[in-house]
């Protein structure tokens, strides 16, 4: 890209990436930016993320995230956002998405109470999501709260798969650690070879935040945090959070040996489905609908 392509934004970033022209930033964090964006020819409107790792020197690297991007792009499924487009461009990854329209996770939880129909429905997408995933052989790594996406409709979208590798092995800029130890499996806390039940792990972290509000395994600093997700149970969820039998299907979703969890995304959705079927009332997508509106507004 021709460096006159930049402009003063205040945030140094380029008006123009591969094939598209960026607009507003639409979030980010220390390791990426996510701009809304414009195809340059077709005019189509789409999210790019801009990785801020500079991996000029590392072509292994930037050959594996362009190859995962290129198997994610092959997965079609309502509950993961769909890749478009993946390059580099002097040197900087980016990855090109269907734009969304509607709320982070986390900012869907925090908008009051919630029915506990609409949060089971959020549930089962995410074992969908994973399901479909794992399914092709491919693991996130990075389920958390920060890659979950609510749209108007009620779609909950996973996000970053295939990130999460590359974040391990070249985000760590500055010297801050990447992610966060609070969804994490505890084999990725302790650096071990992970599998599909590492994403489970995570995924049951975060639906015991969707029904709690809390973490599983919160605590006031990196190290105790560490040690409860290595060694504590998670502290039972209450009566008024779920019936005990859906606390028990996140309970074995959080067991600390991959062996004793769920061995798919689709069991742990069966034995959700078996307490309460909410995907199938049709009046639960319009209660998330307007949750995400009532949030937003």
């Amino acid at each position: 890209m021709n460096v006159a392509a930049r402009r003063d934004t205040g945030d140094d970033r380029p008006a123009v990436i591969g094939d598209y022209r960026l607009g507003a930033r639409l979030g980010g964090g220390p390791t990426s930016a996510v701009y809304a964006a414009e195809h340059q020819t077709s005019g189509r409107r789409v999210a790019l993320k801009l990785i801020a790792a500079d991996l000029k020197d590392e072509p292994e690297t930037r050959e594996r995230f362009l190859r995962e991007a290129r198997v994610t792009a092959a997965l079609s499924h309502p509950n993961i956002v769909r890749v478009i487009d993946a390059g580099t461009d002097e040197g900087r990854l980016f990855i090109v998405m269907e734009r969304l329209e509607g709320l982070p996770l986390a900012e869907f939880l925090r908008g009051g109470d919630i029915p506990l129909d609409v949060k089971l429905a959020l549930m089962h997408q995410l074992c969908d999501g994973l399901q479909a995933a794992h399914d092709r052989g491919i693991v996130h790594r990075d389920i958390k709260p920060g890659n979950l996406f609510v749209e108007h409709d009620g779609t909950l979208k996973i996000l970053d798969f295939g990130l999460a590798r590359l974040q391990a092995s070249t985000l760590t800029a500055n010297g801050q650690i990447v992610g966060t130890p609070d969804f994490m499996s505890p084999e990725q806390a302790e650096g071990r070879q992970v599998d599909h039940r590492a994403d489970l792990f995570s995924a049951g972290a975060v639906c015991y935040l969707i029904l709690t509000g809390r973490s599983p395994f919160a605590a006031p600093d990196l190290r105790k945090t560490l040690t409860a997700l290595l060694y504590d149970d998670p502290a039972p969820i209450k009566a008024s959070d779920a019936p005990e039998a859906i606390a028990r299907v996140l309970y074995r979703a959080l067991a600390k040996n991959p062996d004793d969890r769920y061995p798919s995304g689709a069991s742990m959705r069966a034995d959700l489905q078996n307490v309460l079927d909410a995907s199938d009332d049709p009046a639960v997508w319009k209660r998330i609908a307007a949750h995400v509106g009532m949030v937003r507004l």
